[in-house]
């Protein structure tokens, strides 16, 4: 009798425990529920309908979506759960973020309808933000340039015969591994219709197709990055890339093979950080005077027309290369004026010669600046 009663006590504790931490769970505001599911994928987000009565259709609602192939055994059950949630969503609720990942290998072949879904989708909401990671063709990418809201965009592993984007409110913009097939043009200017652009990225992208100018026209531009780019798998050394970023405060250019030519149609008056690292160990066993001279003055111009950076960030090699060739450099004006941080882009227990001509050229133009060596880099501080 004892144990009866014992247990029938405590089962009626564990109910009421169950119930009080349900109402808890009920009696949360949508906005704070919509942000805690907003941390885990859609799948889990489905998954917490059982928590509580109130959170059962919870997901159907959820202005945050991330769908990640990653929670799934096989393609196929990830490109239907994708699918049954789109079409069984309310569609009077806002998407703010979606977030598209899927690095199986049957994507291309049985998973157009997934993406091309995920495009119409979100073309018809007022999306703000929307990535998408996936190895595949993404012939629908222009239906994306009617949205009035989308403000940023990242795309990675895509290939696209979309040679310019389209978007009038966009503002950040990540092309991380992607592919575009485009026809042979003087100048390639693909960002013209983006005339909100603050941010942009380019990280080993490849471009396929003829062109002599690869054109950054981008007014409202505050931060650059670009590495790797390629033209037709290959660095183009031919190739011109032409700014017109006249509020740029951050550069950034990533290579290990070269540099290539910029063209600055406008001051950079607000640029605060520079930072270059290529690494051209091969090619400097392989220099020769003409082919040295051109990498030399590409460092030299780029440098003259960034000079307003404070924080200078270079790799090693290219003072390597400027020592090769001093008699380009001396009687030139030093292209910084405003240096208050030099560091070299190396390990942190890297040691290396400084040509103290190059030092020179580079530091000389920033007056009341003192140079030391710490933790494999050189800085320039201000002193006083």
């Amino acid at each position: 009798m004892m144990h009866s009663r014992i247990w029938k006590n405590s089962s009626r504790s564990i109910s009421r425990i169950k119930k009080k931490g349900e109402d808890k769970l009920s009696n949360l505001p949508d906005e704070l529920i919509h942000r805690i599911l907003s941390f885990v994928d859609a799948k889990t987000a489905v998954q917490t309908s059982v928590l509580a009565h109130r959170w059962k259709n919870i997901w159907i609602s959820l202005p945050f979506l991330n769908f990640h192939s990653s929670s799934f055994d096989h393609d196929f059950l990830f490109q239907d759960f994708v699918l049954n949630f789109l079409a069984n969503r309310n569609s009077d609720s806002k998407i703010d973020v979606l977030k598209f990942e899927c690095t199986g290998d049957e994507l291309e072949e049985t998973g157009a309808p997934t993406v091309d879904s995920v495009v119409d989708y979100v073309a018809s909401k007022d999306i703000q933000n929307l990535t998408i990671v996936a190895d595949y063709v993404l012939e629908s990418l222009p239906r994306l340039f009617t949205s009035r809201t989308l403000t940023v965009l990242n795309l990675s592993n895509i290939s696209t015969e979309t040679s310019t984007f389209e978007f009038v409110s966009l503002q950040k913009l990540s092309l991380v591994d992607c592919k575009f097939e485009i026809r042979d043009v003087e100048i390639l200017d693909p960002f013209l219709g983006c005339p909100k652009l603050s941010f942009l990225l380019f990280d080993c992208c490849q471009f396929y197709g003829k062109f002599d100018k690869f054109k950054i026209h981008a007014p409202q531009l505050t931060e650059l990055s670009i590495s790797c780019l390629r033209v037709d798998e290959e660095f183009d050394s031919e190739c011109v890339i032409e700014l017109f970023t006249p509020k740029l405060r951050y550069f950034s250019y990533d290579d290990p093979l070269n540099l290539y030519a910029f063209s600055i149609q406008a001051k950079l008056h607000f640029l605060e950080k520079l930072v270059i690292d290529v690494d051209s160990s091969e090619v400097l066993n392989a220099l020769d005077n003409t082919e040295g001279t051109k990498l030399s003055m590409k460092f030299i111009e780029l440098f003259e027309a960034m000079g307003s950076a404070k924080f200078v960030y270079l790799s090693p090699d290219v003072v390597k290369v400027l020592s090769l060739f001093p008699a380009l450099f001396m009687g030139r004006l030093s292209p910084f004026t405003r240096v208050q941080t030099f560091k070299f882009i190396v390990d942190v227990y890297s040691s290396f010669p400084l040509p103290t001509n190059v030092m020179a050229y580079l530091l000389r133009g920033s007056p009341g600046f003192t140079c030391y060596r710490r933790q494999g880099s050189y800085t320039a501080k201000q002193s006083g």
